[in-house]
């Protein structure tokens, strides 16, 4: 009975000791599951002709990329705000693409349309034309951010103010989810999943796009903004508002890559251009663009 009671508590130290080495879900990488690191490095950075860049979005079928300028408040109808061309070797082509907007933030881009979140409607831009198409007017919407589009066309649609995501499925407007939100922002359709970064819950989360089961898989990543894939599977770039920029690994830890927050350069609403392995940032304040290679470190 005595060596029975020895080997039973033996075996609990054992168990104990292996299930305090398990990573939860959004520590810091740095153990031996991850294998690779990376880091960015600067290629180019744009004028700053830009009035308060919020998003980017790369146009592969044209090469083209287009930033949302907010020029000024987020939330305001004062009617000022604008898209802008730029190429992606850094020089802007049309600053003023097409405008009659307000606040433009989040883009998005399906069969030669692009979408854009403005307040409290989503403007349909066609794109070989260079003009407004459609205004989608979203009732009840205080503060519209961000845009993902799935192979279908249906829009999810992130509002910051009101805890709201909004699907917008052949032009019909319905509240999607609104439980379990605390201020999202970033909105990235993932398969069967939409990721989705919140500024006030400060994570990095996964919901299933048919339970609507949200799983948080990162924490504190601060004001969560943009949310981009990367040519590694399972990897994702997301960012702080206020100057970051993590890397997501599969296991859900993280690393930060650029943090330029005492600098005070905000790090916006990104995109990531696989075939040129270019991540794009915009600034807010400091009205530029930054393109950054995504490098491997050796060891």
């Amino acid at each position: 009975m005595i060596k029975y009671k020895i080997l039973s508590f033996v075996l609990l130290l054992f168990l104990v000791s292996c299930t305090s080495q398990k990573k939860k879900s959004g520590e810091d990488a740095g153990d031996a599951t991850i294998v690779k690191k990376f880091e960015l490095v600067e290629v180019w950075k744009t004028d700053t002709l830009f009035r308060v860049p919020e998003c980017v979005i790369y146009d592969k079928d044209n090469d083209v990329v287009y930033v949302s300028n907010m020029n000024d408040n987020p939330r305001e109808k004062d009617g000022n705000g604008f898209i802008s061309r730029l190429s992606t070797s850094g020089e802007i082509l049309d600053l003023e693409w097409v405008a009659d907007m307000s606040s433009p933030k989040g883009l998005g881009i399906y069969e030669g349309k692009l979408y854009v979140s403005d307040v409290d409607e989503v403007i349909v831009i066609d794109i070989s034309k260079g003009e407004i198409a459609e205004r989608i007017v979203i009732e009840g919407a205080k503060m519209i951010n961000d845009i993902s589009i799935d192979s279908q066309g249906n829009l999810y649609v992130s509002d910051s103010d009101n805890n709201n995501i909004f699907l917008i499925s052949n032009g019909m407007v319905r509240n999607w989810l609104s439980e379990g939100l605390n201020a999202p922002n970033g909105v990235l359709v993932d398969g069967e999943r939409l990721l989705l970064a919140s500024m006030g819950s400060e994570d990095f989360a996964a919901i299933d796009l048919a339970t609507k089961e949200l799983t948080v898989l990162t924490e504190a990543i601060s004001k969560g903004d943009g949310i981009a894939r990367v040519n590694i599977p399972g990897h994702f770039l997301v960012t702080d508002w206020f100057g970051q920029v993590f890397m997501i690994y599969p296991d859900g830890s993280k690393v930060i890559l650029l943090d330029t927050r005492e600098a005070e350069i905000g790090a916006a609403d990104i995109d990531f251009i696989p075939e040129k392995n270019l991540l794009l940032v915009p600034t807010f304040a400091k009205h530029h663009v930054v393109a950054y290679k995504l490098v491997e470190k050796e060891d």
